[in-house]
């Protein structure tokens, strides 16, 4: 396991999708506020705060961000500007269930939905 804050305690934390979360620790005098965000480049990220995180888990929205970088195509340099989802607190790999608190992967759901035509075809309850 690795210790992302050096032995401090953590006072908050947000977690929105896997890989992209944001937490503070006690520092000796203020508060340091630390964050990750995959698939958004570091240059974007760093201009994301604390309570960017915060604002999106209390009002989910979709957000979009500016990645600009310098490539290249056919040996020719371009400076290339991509528009990108943000923060967003919308998993859509996993789906929660109407209890509340079962979280199923999109993965399991769709083999299991799979099987379950497969088991009525073999019935010849439905019929395709």
């Amino acid at each position: 396991m690795k210790d992302e804050t050096s032995g401090k305690k953590i006072t908050e934390f947000v977690g929105l999708r896997p890989k992209m979360y944001s937490y503070t620790v006690q520092g000796d005098k203020n508060i340091d506020a630390h964050h990750r965000a995959k698939g958004i480049a570091t240059s974007t990220s760093n201009k994301l705060r604390h309570q960017d995180y915060l604002d999106q888990l209390q009002m989910p929205c979709e957000t979009q961000l500016t990645n600009r970088r310098i490539g290249y195509k056919l040996h020719n340099v371009h400076s290339i500007e991509v528009q990108k989802r943000g923060l967003c607190a919308f998993d859509d790999k996993r789906f929660l269930l109407d209890d509340g608190t079962v979280i199923i992967c999109n993965t399991i759901l769709t083999l299991f939905t799979l099987f379950t035509l497969k088991h009525l075809r073999n019935w010849n309850l439905i019929i395709v």
